[in-house]
């Protein structure tokens, strides 16, 4: 992994600062709240995204299963999503280089 964001293009909700007192009081009063992570150049990018290829329900994934429990042990509950992203368009579908893993968090208290 050569970096990685927590959240969006924003620069004031990025890092320590992607949640605000608007989404404390929706946890809190139980409504989903959404969070981003992107992963650059992850270890494990080219192997996911060959499995995934392959139509196997298994893809590796640590750094969404890891935010996921850590979330967890704080009282909430995280379910996810995760995209390949290739920051270049390309008009040919098959020429597809991504260089990130975008990981989107669905959070709700538990």
């Amino acid at each position: 992994m050569s970096s990685y964001r927590l959240g969006g293009e924003d620069e004031s909700r990025r890092g320590r600062y992607v949640f605000d007192e608007l989404d404390d009081d929706d946890i809190k009063s139980g409504s989903t709240v959404d969070c981003l992570a992107s992963i650059y150049e992850p270890a494990v990018l080219s192997s996911a995204l060959q499995i995934t290829g392959e139509g196997s329900r298994f893809s590796p994934d640590f750094v969404g299963s890891t935010m996921a429990a850590v979330w967890e042990e704080a009282g909430i509950k995280a379910s996810y999503e995760s995209y390949f992203v290739d920051p270049v368009y390309r008009p040919n579908p098959k020429d597809f280089f991504p260089t990130e893993r975008l990981i989107q968090f669905t959070l709700k208290k538990a």
